[in-house]
């Protein structure tokens, strides 16, 4: 049995359980939540970023990070969990009293916040906890996504943006990702939504992707993506190549990389410019006539061919001389049949890896798309709603939070390891623990038997377990 201290009010907690005994709680995921919250530090580290005046800040955040993988489907509807105390467990813990309608409305909503920094603060103690760490060998991969709001028209500067899934324009927004990537390992640095400068008239005049935004100017998804990584670099992520798609390929993009003193392995058109010694030709062009390379051969009889040209120069815009010395590498999958089905045209300032090697840390990529599809399909990123900008950037930025958190526990504990993410968040929402309503006794979730996080050689889960430090909290 672990203990956690009684509420100084107990008549509340009467109110709520009348009745004598041990009583089942359906919330018991949130203790395995907050014991992998404890593990990582998360109380001091989040703490620059949450600007909140008022008492338990930093519970509040807590809670919009775990609620949602209670069953709670959206911000009101965990804010009205939270409100009517409907769970035993919760009114054991007393949360009602900081946890309400209004507490957590108004955190969410607050422009006070540095999200940013709150993901900085997840940046770091992931990259410092041995079970998530990602050496020099690693990558940080940078994507973007978008998240569909079909009935939500009022919802705040809400637009069309390309659902590359679907294939056509959809209502939502476009979110900018990262992800730390090792060879066994994987943690998200974060999840932004991009917000389009507010006049199409201003949007012409930025060119947006052309340079780096100044002072006072809407950022780019390029910016929000750079301010992830360099976040990521100055909190310890020592990952040392970025890669990243096609929209990744700028020059003045790729020179900031550079400048934090990382390297770069990113996708490129067909028809970009390269040059090799005094000529200049497309890539598409090079990549007609060279000799392939058998690569791998896949278990499903796919197989992959590349050539390489180990020196060449990516030539900046309308510009045959300046440019950035990388080494150009073409790669094809071909069917059972020897039809090409994809191609790759890629360029990294790695000069060091041979074929195989850009290969490897080209697949290692994918982890960011499966990120996407998790945090869409089980972790509610886009069950949000929100009538502020601010709201919006708190949800997603939380979503990101439970998916480093969630990342965390199947990194450190074995029984979650073993369990695809689905059926972790199934785990989560269906573990119950047995609460003694008196004595505030709470028995661990049935289910959990072998659980790193619930070893009896741990601490009791007493308060100090929990994200702030009050009583029965």
């Amino acid at each position: 049995m672990s203990t956690i201290a009684p509420t100084p009010d107990r008549s509340q907690a009467e109110t709520n359980l009348p009745q004598p005994g041990l009583k089942s709680s359906a919330n018991g995921g949130v203790l395995l939540l907050a014991r992998a919250w404890a593990a990582l530090g998360l109380s001091k580290q989040l703490m620059p970023g949450v600007r909140w005046q008022g008492q338990g800040g930093l519970l509040l955040l807590f809670m919009l990070v775990s609620l949602p993988l209670l069953s709670a489907r959206s911000v009101l509807a965990v804010a009205d969990m939270c409100g009517v105390n409907r769970s035993r467990l919760f009114g054991i813990l007393n949360w009602g009293k900081l946890v309400t309608q209004r507490r957590l409305s108004r955190f969410a909503a607050s422009p006070r916040h540095d999200w940013l920094g709150v993901l900085a603060g997840m940046m770091r103690a992931m990259a410092h906890h041995e079970a998530t760490a990602v050496g020099q060998e690693g990558i940080i991969a940078v994507d973007s996504t978008t998240v569909e709001k079909q009935y939500g028209p009022k919802l705040p500067e809400i637009r069309p943006v390309y659902d590359a899934s679907k294939k056509r324009l959809v209502d939502g927004y476009e979110l900018v990702s990262a992800c730390a990537v090792g060879p066994k390992k994987a943690f998200p640095l974060g999840l932004l939504p991009h917000r389009k400068a507010p006049t199409a008239s201003e949007r012409e005049t930025l060119k947006r992707r052309r340079r780096k935004a100044k002072e006072g100017e809407q950022p780019s998804k390029l910016d929000l993506a750079l301010d992830l990584i360099s976040r990521a670099i100055a909190n310890g992520v020592g990952a040392a190549t970025v890669v990243g798609d096609s929209a990744f390929a700028v020059m003045w993009w790729l020179r900031e990389i550079n400048a934090l003193e990382r390297h770069w392995l990113v996708a490129t058109r067909q028809d970009r410019r390269l040059r090799i010694g005094a000529m200049v030709r497309t890539f598409r062009d090079l990549a007609r006539d060279v000799p392939l390379e058998l690569i791998e051969t896949s278990v499903g009889g796919t197989t992959v061919y590349g050539a390489r040209w180990p020196e060449v120069t990516l030539l900046d815009r309308h510009c045959q001389k300046k440019g950035l010395v990388c080494q150009a590498i073409y790669f094809e999958r071909r069917s059972r049949q020897g039809k090409v089905i994809h191609r790759w045209y890629l360029v990294t300032d790695q000069m060091g890896w041979d074929m195989r090697a850009v290969w490897q840390h080209w697949q290692w990529r994918w982890k960011i798309e499966v990120m996407h599809r998790e945090a869409k399909q089980h972790m509610h990123l886009a069950d949000f709603h929100a009538r502020t900008w601010e709201g919006i950037v708190a949800w997603i930025a939380c979503s990101s939070l439970r998916a480093s958190l969630l990342g965390f526990m199947r990194q450190i504990d074995p029984v979650c390891g073993a369990r695809s993410m689905e059926a972790l968040t199934a785990m989560l929402q269906k573990a119950a623990c047995t609460v003694e309503p008196l004595s505030g006794e709470v028995d661990r979730p049935e289910g959990l038997e072998d659980s790193v996080l619930w070893q009896t050689g741990m601490d009791p889960l007493l308060a100090k377990w929990w994200p702030i430090s009050i009583r029965a909290a």
